[in-house]
């Protein structure tokens, strides 16, 4: 059950931004009191803590997200695995007694001169982010002006570009693909029941895999192999002894973010719990119907999915979820480029000094992470720019935190833990308004967690926060430490007490079989 860290948007060519407007709503034209206006772009671990963080004495932050809500992400595989209501780990943008607004958009462009956001409405159907334009071709673009500007947009799901992945996995980062998930658990299970389903389909049904051992992936396996053993075989008896979770990986080892001898207790563990751990297995393939099928290949959910793999080749799947990594969302890959106008009023040379008209007629894009594509961050978090003679140019009102950003030299991991930092450091020094004079921001690691079935964990903490606790922890005395950290740490008393006393009630009465 634990949930470290923590479907990107359609992609929506640029000649369908038409009809472009600045928005006109109470929420921007209401008087602001010389306050500064903080546009927050995304309501993922960044986002959401830095509008709850801000002063609202001197900032007026505007959130923009495609989605109302923040998600509790350490806990979304409890939600998969039917520990937990979905409405317990998710938290509202929008809240009378906290002085933040929302618009429910997503944003598609910067425009760094003229200090606007173009954005462009989104709905949310069955807990996936759908734009607007995918129903109307007409749909308007607007935009929102800024006096401060904070890119938390996450990242989405890394398909390596594998065959197949994108339209036939299920992704894992908000709570419509956790419903997904324990949706087509029951499906399978239900639709190997069927006295039509043959005994070789019914063990391509019932064959769950799960594609990346990071503490997600990991977590995930844990929490379904828990609710299949203890709870649907109790609905399902005939079926029992033909489940099966595999939990692939390129890597050679699960959980790489932990030390040896506690990745070795982790693999060692799942593989007596019953969990098929296939580290160092490289995924070729992802399509509908059984192994040995001739194409053409057709979606069919009554169905199996074939993952081809280098190793083993064809294998029949019920499932396959999909948990490999980060990749930088729309926004970031396509339209946060080059700069066609610099913003000659908010940017300063890297070392400080104002920027020459001759320097700012030059031609500037953003400055990004050769690799993932990130936003390379300064130590104040704040988005720099670069030139074609390789100069860097430090944007004093953007700042960027999160999947998206990376810090120049020594990046911590994309983690909540280093989001959530991030965005109090950010807060704090805004608050404070001592952000050029304050040291630049240091992640302080508070240690990793991750459950691994049958109410046993991981723990690790550094040596500078051990205090009494020991380094490392396994088994169930880590996994109550688990039980007990994130129970803190989820936002709200209520979801803190709806928490509590859901996992009270499934221990007298088992786990949450719905399926809906």
């Amino acid at each position: 059950m634990m949930k470290l860290l923590f479907r990107t948007l359609p992609q929506l060519p640029r000649q369908r931004w038409h009809s472009v407007r600045t928005l006109s709503t109470d929420v921007l034209e209401k008087p602001r009191d010389d306050k500064e206006r903080v546009v927050i772009l995304g309501s993922g671990w960044g986002g959401y803590t830095m509008s709850r963080k801000l002063s609202p004495k001197r900032f007026a932050p505007v959130v923009v997200s495609p989605r109302s809500y923040f998600v509790f992400t350490p806990l979304l595989t409890d939600t998969a695995g039917g520990d937990l209501d979905f409405s317990h780990i998710v938290e509202p943008v929008r809240d009378p007694k906290i002085r933040v607004d929302f618009i429910q958009a997503a944003a598609r462009a910067i425009d760094l001169h003229r200090k606007t956001v173009l954005c462009e409405p989104t709905i949310v159907k069955s807990g996936v982010t759908l734009t607007h334009t995918e129903e109307d071709e007409k749909s308007e673009t607007f935009e929102i002006p800024y006096d401060k500007l904070v890119i938390s947009v996450g990242a989405i799901s890394r398909t390596f570009k594998t065959p197949g992945v994108k339209d036939n996995a299920i992704f894992f980062k908000d709570i419509g693909d956790s419903r997904r998930v324990r949706r087509r658990v029951r499906e399978c299970f239900e639709l190997a029941t069927l006295p039509s389903t043959s005994p070789e389909m019914r063990k391509h049904l019932l064959h769950f895999a799960i594609v990346g051992a990071g503490p997600t992936g990991t977590e995930l396996a844990a929490a379904l192999r828990d609710f299949i053993t203890s709870d649907l075989i109790t609905l399902y008896p005939t079926l029992e002894g033909l489940p099966r979770i595999s939990l692939y990986d390129v890597a050679p080892k699960v959980l790489s973010m932990f030390d040896e001898s506690l990745s070795r207790y982790a693999q060692e563990t799942m593989k007596k719990e019953g969990i098929e751990v296939q580290t160092s297995h490289h995924i070729q393939d992802l399509r509908w119907g059984a192994p040995g099928a001739e194409p053409p290949y057709q979606k069919d959910p009554r169905g199996c999915l074939t993952l081809t793999t280098k190793e083993e080749g064809q294998i029949g799947v019920g499932m396959c979820v999909w948990v490999t990594g980060n990749s930088m969302n729309e926004l970031l890959r396509d339209s946060l480029r080059d700069v066609e106008v610099f913003p000659f009023n908010s940017a300063v040379m890297k070392d400080g000094t104002e920027v020459s008209k001759d320097a700012s007629q030059g031609s500037w894009a953003y400055k990004k992470a050769p690799r993932s594509g990130a936003l390379l961050v300064d130590g104040h978090l704040r988005v720099q720019l670069e030139n074609d003679t390789g100069a860097t140019a430090v944007l004093q009102d953007v700042f960027a935190i999160g999947d998206n950003a990376m810090l120049e030299g020594a990046s911590p991991p994309a983690t909540a833990q280093v989001t959530a930092q991030e965005a109090k450091w950010l807060a704090t020094h805004l608050n404070q308004r001592d952000l050029q004079s304050s040291p630049p921001f240091s992640f302080r690691n508070m240690g990793t967690l991750a459950y691994i079935g049958n109410e046993k964990a991981l723990m690790q903490l550094p040596n500078e926060e051990r205090g009494y606790l020991p380094q490392k922890l396994t088994g169930r005395t880590a996994w109550l430490v688990w039980n007990s950290a994130y129970l803190t740490m989820t936002i709200s008393w209520r979801n803190k007490l709806r928490v509590a006393f859901r996992w009270m009630l499934n221990r007298l009465f088992g786990r949450d079989i719905s399926r809906y």
